[in-house]
């Protein structure tokens, strides 16, 4: 890992992240008066809204997610700078990410205010709260066991998301940095199952005591975070189960026995706020740049499908009254005269300030139940789910906000009301049966409800191959947008051929290959080649 240059040139490693948290700037999510001193003494409310924050931002922005996650699943385009739509990545995001994740992050840039953000944050929970020393103190913040447990489920959504980047990755040794300084890499298999043990155990610690102060995802309601520990089973149980189908069976029946999300009021989400820095970061990016359309793949598959969240998910080009996508892995000099004013930029409900990050949905949960059982009813509730979670969002999103790109704010798309969602599930793109492969159909709709989650629906196209219809390399394309048309072969700018015309994993940092370089060679030498070709343990087809 990245610990020994990130000590060198900024003065920080993962022991020594929580001088910097202290400082860190959450302003309406906690007022606090720390000793920056004493970071023994850092509140594990703060500590907990910290951690929260920090990692849906890191996650949900416009590098990991909108430059990487949105691309990558062909959810948007790039505008201009189309480099990592054609799979050529910036090694210094790669670089960045991979510790802001592990440790946070020590200074944002722009306003040189000081953050956190990282697992440490949360690993430091489960120090303070386990300790007999730090325990009593802690507890004035909630249940030291509730602390934990929900410490250990957040840990687990992030683990999950980045083995199902990388592959193997430090795990058993990664947040122990006083024993480990070069932590080795742990196999995806050996931390899919770990996972697993970690969620059942944080349930089973899950006590009747006050939830953790400082929880901005469930306020501290201890029944909501035990749903959504065993969703959180079900997503991993769902993404192993061609290669350990037992297991993953097994691992299905505990959640649903032990409790998932029932309705939309259980989803795992962070709402951001109006003003900066706690406004949702896409719509901050939004404000002095114009990177993302929606791309023409997905706009296209929305309309073949008479989807009515197309409004949601877009907006109308402000020179057409038809929804327009941006054609997906063009060339810079073929980008370039293609203007925002005529394709579908990313919608207001998406680019709101207040616009939520999500965790995990309920929707998602009816698309594995779906999957496991081929069952037309949970295939339904999916839809319904995703439709009616998008009008209660709708029903919260502010106007008036300023959007660089000038689409109006103050024009919100009508509700989608049961009418709509029965002719939808009518359509004959939709409809369970006719002759059409139901593991297709349900898929399918995953893959739109799970907007905007870029990775979410970039590793389930990698378990699953649907949609189809996103485009490979070697794909010709042609297009019109406005007064500009044309035709194009969609090539990769990476340094040789992409097998599935995708890429199915990220190559590890290059600091990381320096720094840390024999464990990570060991890595790479047990998961094979450190390209977008290698495969990881799950993902077998």
């Amino acid at each position: 890992m990245k610990t020994m240059k990130i000590s060198n040139k900024k003065i920080i490693g993962f022991g020594f992240v929580l001088l910097f948290l202290v400082f860190g700037c959450t302003k309406n999510f906690e007022e606090l008066n720390v000793n920056p001193n004493e970071p023994v003494e850092v509140p594990t409310s703060y500590l907990l809204t910290d951690g929260q924050k920090g990692l849906m931002s890191f996650v949900w922005d416009e590098w990991w997610n909108g430059r990487f996650g949105m691309l990558y699943s062909q959810y948007w385009s790039q505008a201009s700078y189309t480099d990592e739509s054609r799979f050529k990545p910036r090694e210094g995001v790669n670089n960045n990410y991979w510790i802001y994740f592990y440790a946070g992050r020590d200074v944002n840039p722009p306003d040189g205010e000081l953050n956190g953000g990282g697992m440490m944050s949360l690993q430091r929970i489960i120090e303070l709260n386990e300790d007999p020393e730090t325990a009593t103190k802690a507890s004035v913040y909630g249940s030291n066991n509730n602390q934990i447990a929900v410490a250990r489920i957040l840990k687990a959504w992030m683990f999950q998301m980045l083995t199902d980047i990388w592959g193997y990755i430090p795990y058993s040794q990664a947040l122990n940095i006083a024993e480990y300084t070069l932590p080795a890499y742990d196999s995806q298999e050996d931390i899919y199952y770990a996972l697993l043990d970690e969620l059942t155990a944080a349930v089973d610690q899950i006590d009747d005591g006050a939830g953790p102060s400082g929880d901005m995802i469930y306020g501290g309601n201890m029944a909501k975070w035990k749903m959504f520990a065993n969703s959180l089973k079900l997503r991993i149980a769902i993404r192993m189960s061609k290669v350990a189908p037992g297991d993953a069976t097994a691992a299905i029946n505990d959640a649903v026995a032990s409790g998932v999300f029932e309705s939309n009021a259980d989803n795992a989400q962070l709402i951001f706020e109006m003003g900066k820095p706690n406004n949702n970061p896409l719509n901050e990016n939004q404000k002095t740049r114009s990177d993302f359309g929606v791309s023409k793949t997905f706009i296209d598959f929305l309309l073949a499908h008479n989807d009515p969240r197309i409004d949601f998910y877009a907006n109308k080009p402000l020179n057409n009254t038809e929804h327009v996508g941006f054609p997906y892995g063009m060339t810079n000099g073929d980008a370039t005269p293609i203007l925002v004013d005529e394709v579908s930029m990313p919608g207001n409900v998406i680019y709101a300030p207040q616009a939520p990050g999500f965790y995990m949905n309920y929707a998602e949960v009816c698309f594995i139940m779906a999957e496991i059982g081929n069952d037309q009813v949970w295939y339904e509730k999916g839809i319904e789910a995703s439709m009616n979670m998008w009008n209660d969002i709708l029903s919260t999103t502010p106007t008036g906000w300023y959007r660089i790109d000038n689409n109006p704010t103050d024009v919100l798309p009508a509700p989608i009301d049961q009418t709509a969602i029965d002719t939808y599930k009518a359509d004959p793109m939709v409809a369970w049966g006719g002759g059409v492969d139901q593991s297709k159909l349900i898929a399918e709709q995953k893959y739109i409800a799970l907007y905007p989650q870029g990775l979410q629906a970039w590793f389930e196209w990698r378990r699953t191959g649907y949609p189809e219809e996103l485009i490979k390399v070697g794909d010709v394309i042609t297009y019109t947008v406005g007064a500009v048309s044309g035709e194009y072969e969609f090539t990769s700018l990476a340094p040789a051929p992409i097998t599935a015309g995708i890429p199915v994993r990220m190559t590890y940092p290059t600091d990381e290959q320096t720094l840390n370089g024999s464990s990570n060679a060991d890595a790479v030498t047990a998961q094979g080649e450190d390209y977008f070709n290698t495969r990881t343990w799950w993902d077998i087809d």
